[in-house]
């Protein structure tokens, strides 16, 4: 038996083979875990299309999984069976078994599942129940009619499909013609199983396990470039990961599950685990209106997590969650018993699983476990306060309430954050953590002000790194890029046909190219109105004017061409059937949509035509539309944003983000996107001159504000880009042109890198739309739709300049450090100490690439950037540099040697440096 499976050890896939290859026949977990594949084995009745082209953009390429020898008695396809076509049951899985040497099985397959599947995006099939027919009595007396008939339909999906993967499950009669056919072979139980019948997990015998490695033997001999994978079934997580290290240093590529296939399977590299489950208990539609999104969705965001937002009224999960997410975290806001969750997370909660309770506290007897508290009760009297930790009283607010009305927690074990003792010297806590997660109650979160103001009370980073039992790791950013912060430029459509009050009455959108456009020359995401520009739209009459404006602006260099829709629908939602989502026509301050003659808006029309129009219209030939900008309330549904992926587009716009210094500050900024199933909405960076100027009511030079808010946002850890964002409105109005040129000119007097708005939307996609993988302890990799470009770390970590790959250097900005990646595979390892010699430590410009040698003494620089302002740089680590071939000025200061071309943007640079 050992020299069977040294044998099989010894024969290694090829260097280019998937490292790893997933069998997932649930639904729902999040995309983002499963980008940790290269081969992705789903069950397409389970598998949306937008999974299957998303994952695919992330490198990970979807298989469908086929019963080759049997169809479950609840398969949707039994419709389409004959019924001569089976041959008996399964009955352990309650499927029947068909004879697939009947020519309409094997074209009933093809047509109607393979080709299906291949139709919607998987790139594969892996072929299970090859043996099935082993169970009936004809199979066991002709064997070999089945295995010619299995032989007959994968050569058939080989001619029909030749670029795609195909797996067989065991198949180990099939002859070689067949087997060359194939790209991988599978098999189950190598050494733990599952029996269906009995419904037990097993460890394989090893006479069972000799006889396996005999039928490998063949396969291993023939095909040794070639993956096999070994499928094993436990019980336990924490059994999965050991078993699947042994089963690869056996030489398979292991996937190692529970009998459903339901629960994610350990990798190589493992994965980092990044998402939280957010739960809160308003509906579902209204999930972007709860205080779990819009006043903790950034927090966990900044924290380097993906929230999954879930609504009370949904299912609970019926999949693992301890397999997939670092915790649960709830806000509750209505007075609700909560008795069925509570039973539900204390289930997760009992095997060490964090949750995380803010908001109202639950009133059924089940969720005081859920909060380890013994009794809860009510405070009598006026309250002395007790604040444990530093930061309580001590954050946004210094305001603790001095009287309680509801009941409060008083746990047993626990870490206070706040104690309050009431006038008859009883304890609580209103605030605190605990070894299985945390309590914040109503009334000790925020101080509330008019308005929906709120001002916290506490550090909420520092709670829920605590309560979550968080451990430091890069966290992908989207608000920096090469050390300085990102600036972006946008403008929805709105008033392009407007009249300024100028001198010869320009159009809004003439007065913002000729006083904005030509002075701060910067990327800028331009977007019309289909309806207002249109010559068959509502102003024929200002139409060609419109038109000439819009392709003036589209043809400038710096200019990225965007769509704001065709009649501007105030309520998505509308668009997808759900009319509860708007308030009757009447109490609606400009209707539902543009008043476009006999035309009620769908979002083919919105979405897919109006870009048709800028495309054939305005747009340059080489410059298509590449953004849709949402219009109204800004709140699409899962149709709104799925037309506008599947165009190849990227969405930007909504939420609410606008903190000042008389209104809410962290509380007051809203998430970088709202994620529905898989699909996602990116929002605004920071809110428009709407917001700013009363709904356009005035003082119109009320925008100026907005640079407070950037301000806010920088002095919170930096927690969004600085966006610039308006409507060609402002273009009409000359008090608010002005404040345009001061938002402007204080942005660029700022450490800045400008970016378009669709280069900041692919970075907040690349946090949801990614995995975090660990090489090795301090050691990070990413897969998924994009490669960051930058992370955060903490300040007592160093990226480890030798060790690393396509790492550039750091920046540090308050207590967060920006490190620097370059290409499409970086790999970071983090170090307690700083590394010698030069690095980068900030520039205005997209790090593109980055080398860095040292020989005879000296260090060598290959590096390139790309940019939209003459470029300006600067390296740490060193006091002296020599450019070669390139003219650069250079200064030092503050320990930075500071590089500037005078016109340059972009350029690739060779330096040597001591």
């Amino acid at each position: 038996m050992l020299l069977s499976i040294h044998t099989l050890a010894a024969s290694q896939p090829n260097p280019d083979s998937p490292r790893n290859i997933g069998f997932y026949y649930g639904k729902e977990a999040p995309i983002g875990n499963l980008y940790a594949y290269d081969w992705l084995v789903l069950q397409p009745s389970q598998t949306t299309n937008a999974r299957l082209d998303l994952l695919y953009k992330g490198n990970t390429h979807p298989i469908a999984y086929l019963s080759a020898g049997e169809m479950a008695f609840t398969d949707q396809a039994v419709q389409g069976m004959q019924s001569d076509w089976v041959l008996g049951e399964n009955t352990a899985w309650k499927s029947y078994v068909l004879d697939i040497r009947k020519e309409s099985v094997r074209d009933f397959m093809v047509e109607q599942l393979v080709a299906p599947a291949m139709a919607r995006g998987f790139k594969g099939v892996f072929l299970d129940t090859l043996d099935s027919h082993l169970l009936t009595a004809e199979g066991r007396e002709n064997p070999e009619a089945f295995a010619e008939a299995q032989g007959l339909l994968i050569a058939t999906i080989r001619e029909r499909f030749p670029d795609s993967l195909i797996i067989i499950n065991r198949g180990f009669h099939l002859p070689e013609s067949v087997h060359k056919k194939v790209d991988a072979l599978a098999f189950e139980s190598w050494r733990n199983g599952f029996e269906a019948g009995g419904r037990r997990y097993y460890e394989v015998s090893d006479q069972d396990r000799e006889w396996l490695a005999g039928q490998l033997s063949h396969w291993r001999e023939k095909h040794p470039e070639l993956p096999v994978i070994a499928i094993d079934y436990t019980r336990s997580e924490d059994d999965a990961f050991e078993l699947s290290k042994q089963l690869r240093q056996d030489g398979f590529i292991p996937y190692v599950s529970d009998h459903n296939l339901n629960r994610l399977g350990p990798t190589n590299p493992v994965v980092k685990k990044r998402h939280v489950l957010v739960y809160h208990d308003l509906p579902e539609a209204e999930t972007d209106r709860s205080a779990a999104h819009r006043r903790l969705g950034i927090v966990l965001e900044r924290l380097g997590l993906v929230p999954v937002y879930r609504s009370l009224e949904q299912p609970f999960p019926t999949e693992p969650v301890t397999d997939r997410y670092v915790g649960i975290v709830t806000w509750w806001e209505t007075d609700a018993r909560k008795s069925r969750f509570c039973r539900w997370a204390g289930k997760a909660q009992s095997t060490g699983f964090p949750v995380v309770l803010f908001g109202l506290r639950p009133t059924a007897t089940q969720c005081n476990k859920l909060m380890q508290s013994r009794r809860t009760a009510a405070p009598q009297g006026e309250l002395k306060v007790s604040k444990d930790h530093p930061s309580m009283g001590n954050f946004e607010s210094t305001r603790i309430p001095s009287a309680a009305f509801d009941p409060l927690p008083q746990p047993g074990a626990a870490n206070s954050w706040l104690t309050v003792t009431d006038a008859s010297g009883a304890r609580f806590m209103p605030v605190y953590t605990h070894a299985q997660g945390a309590v914040a109650t109503t009334g000790f979160i925020f101080e509330k002000g008019p308005d929906d103001q709120a001002y916290w009370l506490f550090d909420p980073f520092a709670f829920l790194k605590e309560a979550l039992k968080l451990s430091d790791f890069p966290a992908i950013d989207s608000t920096t890029e090469s050390g300085r912060r990102i600036l972006t430029a946008h403008i929805d459509g709105d008033g392009l046909v407007s009249r300024a009050e100028l001198p010869g009455r320009p159009l809004g959108s003439e007065a913002i190219q000729q006083k904005i456009l030509q002075v701060y020359d910067i990327p800028h995401t331009l977007s019309v109105i289909e309806a207002e520009t249109s010559p068959k739209g509502l102003y024929p009459d200002v139409s060609a004017e419109a038109e000439a404006s819009a392709r003036s602006m589209f043809r400038m260099d710096q200019v990225e061409v965007a769509s704001h829709s065709y009649s501007h629908p105030f309520f998505w939602a509308m668009l997808e059937g759900d009319t509860r989502a708007a308030p009757k026509l009447d109490e609606t301050l400009y209707g539902y949509s543009m008043e476009v003659p006999r035309y009620t808006p769908l979002i083919n029309r919105e979405i897919n035509d109006s870009i048709a129009y800028i495309n054939r219209r305005l747009a340059p030939k080489n410059k298509p539309a590449s953004v849709f900008l949402w219009t109204g309330d800004a709140r699409p549904g899962p149709e709104a944003l799925r037309a506008v992926r599947e165009l190849g587009l990227v969405n930007v716009n909504g939420g609410d983000t606008h903190p000042l210094p008389f209104d809410s500050e962290l509380a007051g900024v809203w998430p970088d996107a709202r994620p529905i199933g898989d699909e996602l909405q990116v929002y605004a960076p920071v809110m428009n001159e709407n917001v700013y100027t009363n709904l356009w009511t005035g003082p119109f030079f009320g925008y100026r504000n907005v640079i407070e808010s950037f301000k806010i946002l920088e002095s919170h850890h930096r927690l969004k880009p600085i966006g610039i964002y308006y409507h060609f409105y402002s273009g009409t109005k000359p008090e608010a042109i002005q404040a345009l040129k001061e938002i402007y000119d204080y942005a660029l007097s700022q450490p800045v890198t400008p970016l378009y708005l669709s280069d900041y939307a692919k970075r907040v996609q690349g946090q949801y739309y990614s995995a975090l993988l660990q090489p090795a302890p301090n050691s990070y990799r990413w897969r998924g739709a994009r490669a960051p470009s930058t992370v955060r770390i903490s300040q007592n970590q160093f990226p480890d300049m030798a060790r690393s790959q396509g790492v550039a250097g750091y920046h540090d900005v308050g207590d967060v450090r920006f490190v620097h990646l370059a290409g499409n595979d970086p790999l970071l390892v983090l170090a307690p100490e700083p590394s010698p010699g030069p690095m980068l430590d900030s520039a205005n410009a997209e790090l593109v690439d980055w080398q860095r040698s040292r020989k005879n003494g000296r260090w060598h620089l290959q590096f390139e950037l790309k940019g939209y302002q003459p470029l300006d740089f600067a390296l740490s680590g060193t006091s002296e540099c020599r450019v070669r071939g390139t003219k650069l000025s250079q200064n030092t200061s503050n320990d930075l040697l500071h590089f500037r071309s005078g016109t340059q943007q972009a350029g690739r640079f060779d330096m040597e440096c001591r």
